[in-house]
């Protein structure tokens, strides 16, 4: 993170603390050192800068789409964070070739499948980019879940915190017999998700409500230092 980063994360960080009670003792659990996909859901516009804030000093990237860059103050901050652009309609080579370059210098990137925010705070269809990374990098995934920021523009009308919770789950690896053809993809990206599904409160899982589907064919847990 660059130095101006650094002093937003700062600011980002009262800000957030100011609206927001933040149960953050499962990220103690994440090492201090990559690389490691994170692999989060996607409610609105509060979990990404408390993700980044939260995990500082941690040497840490997200992807953004790219019409965050078209609003100056989020694009300043996107670049101070050193944040990967990604076309939401087109090509992701580029997106992917500079995520394989933090991940090789033992960063971490965060990507949330879903995508899209779901705003209710319930899981949608995850997306197949952050298998496409992890297969090609060989590095493990991290599933973390949070819950609470839903009801944050509620709560600001009414001049109220919001309390926010992070769920970290075990770091898993994928490891395809074959070729990881188009199905294949598939079940990784449901597995993810099934994963981050377990972390959440019930109300929260959404389409991955079936943890039944969790399996552990052709996926490896690891143990952090």
């Amino acid at each position: 993170m660059k130095l101006n980063g650094k002093a937003a994360a700062i600011v980002i960080r009262t800000i957030l603390h100011l609206i927001c009670k933040i149960d953050r003792k499962e990220l103690k659990k994440i090492p201090q050192k990559g690389p490691f996909i994170v692999a989060m859901n996607h409610i609105n516009f509060l979990e990404v800068p408390m993700i980044m804030v939260e995990l500082f000093p941690r040497k840490i990237h997200g992807i953004a789409k790219k019409e965050t860059w078209n609003n100056s103050i989020l694009g300043w901050v996107a670049n101070s964070w050193e944040s990967l652009s990604i076309d939401r309609e087109g090509s992701t080579t580029e997106t992917f070739r500079q995520a394989r370059k933090i991940l090789d210098k033992g960063h971490f990137l965060i990507i949330a499948p879903e995508g899209t925010r779901s705003q209710d705070g319930k899981l949608r269809v995850g997306k197949p980019g952050v298998i496409s990374i992890a297969l090609r990098s060989k590095v493990p995934i991290i599933p973390i879940a949070h819950f609470g920021g839903e009801i944050i523009y509620s709560n600001l009308k009414k001049i109220k915190r919001t309390k926010f919770t992070f769920k970290v789950g075990n770091p898993i690896i994928l490891q395809p017999e074959g070729k990881a053809d188009q199905e294949k993809r598939k079940y990784f990206t449901d597995q993810v998700m099934y994963r981050i599904a377990e972390l959440l409160p019930e109300e929260y899982r959404g389409v991955y409500s079936n943890l039944d589907n969790i399996s552990k064919n052709e996926i490896t847990e690891v143990m952090c230092d």
